[in-house]
């Protein structure tokens, strides 16, 4: 049978009760000699607290659910990342899932995680769960949402300032003489956050600089289509001098298409990555990129959960949003 605190307070020659105040870490009133044996105890019998029983006395798990959009990405490993490492520090554990932008898989991942009681959710949001995300803060139940934000929900947000990455990448190709750029991101039917304020930024950067964007140069495509659309986009009449990839997994498909079509960067196309990753700077040459400050990320989201967790009242929301920090490289051409 397994060992119960009773077993533990006689093997240590204590009561049931200093028993728990040690396993709570209440010690003000205990000795270092009582502490040993009680410790002793437990290790002799193999004790371990029931985690469940624990948790529905104190009324709260300790354990948080993140729920990222994909885990091949390497911003969402690094977010994870720094996300655990900040609640391990704080004694909660963290629960990970991948939603694949499946409104559906979202919705029904967040009811599971709700079901066995956590205390909290990080979570990167789709437009089609909305109104499900309003009833979640109606009950109050303690969420923020990173990397996206839903307009008209009074839900924390933290996440790049993504309009920005996408006119500062823009930007320097411009400045450099470029007028012919294209841009990739992952489809922008759904109407994610990071896709949409990117584009919107790339537009911006164009109106700014008094010349008409290409409507036919932005590319919404998925990993696997890469390949096809650039070989498609640069067969074209005019094909583009200049090419923007939207986050890490396009720019590395990208540059998969480069080495194997043999396309000499900048020579025949210069290349800005938002996001920044190791593969960039071991490419020749040097990719320029936009770094996402996710360890920042992660930790105001982190942060702000606590607080929601520990104060137990709705907070006013507000959307936190990081500037992007560019890195010249050698993959733009001056025209």
């Amino acid at each position: 049978m397994k060992p119960t605190m009773k077993d533990v307070a006689e093997r240590a020659g204590v009561s049931k009760s200093t028993v728990s105040q040690y396993l709570n870490k209440r010690y003000s009133y205990m000795s270092a000699a009582t502490r040993k044996k009680i410790e002793q105890a437990i290790e002799e019998l193999g004790y371990y607290p029931n985690q469940i029983a624990k948790s529905l006395k104190q009324k709260n798990t300790h354990v948080i659910a993140f729920v990222c959009a994909t885990l091949t990405s390497r911003f969402s490993l690094e977010l994870v990342a720094s996300i655990e490492k900040y609640f391990q520090a704080e004694h909660y554990s963290v629960i990970i899932a991948s939603t694949d932008d499946d409104p559906e898989k979202e919705r029904d991942l967040i009811q599971s995680f709700l079901a066995r009681q956590v205390d909290g959710l990080i979570v990167f949001p789709t437009k089609e769960n909305f109104d499900f995300y309003q009833r979640l803060q109606q009950r109050q139940v303690p969420l923020v949402f990173v990397d996206r934000f839903l307009a008209g929900i009074d839900i924390p947000s933290v996440l790049l300032d993504n309009k920005q990455a996408g006119y500062t990448a823009t930007k320097a190709l411009l400045d450099h003489g470029h007028r012919q750029i294209a841009i990739m991101t992952f489809p922008v039917g759904d109407h994610i956050t990071t896709r949409v304020e990117r584009i919107d930024g790339y537009q911006a950067a164009f109106k700014e600089a008094a010349v008409k964007a290409p409507a036919d140069n932005v590319i919404s495509c998925m990993p696997e289509q890469v390949d096809q659309e650039l070989t498609a986009l640069m067969q074209r009449t005019t094909p583009p001098t200049a090419l923007v990839a939207t986050n890490d997994v396009l720019l590395e498909q990208t540059l998969m298409w480069v080495r194997e079509h043999h396309v000499q960067i900048p020579q025949q196309l210069s290349l800005v990555g938002i996001d920044d990753v190791s593969f960039a700077r071991l490419f020749d040459p040097e990719i320029t990129t936009l770094a996402q400050p996710v360890q920042k990320i992660g930790i105001k989201a982190a942060t702000l959960l606590l607080a929601i967790i520990a104060d137990a009242k709705p907070t006013a929301a507000k959307v936190y949003r990081y500037a992007p920090q560019m890195t010249n490289r050698n993959s733009i051409k001056t025209l």
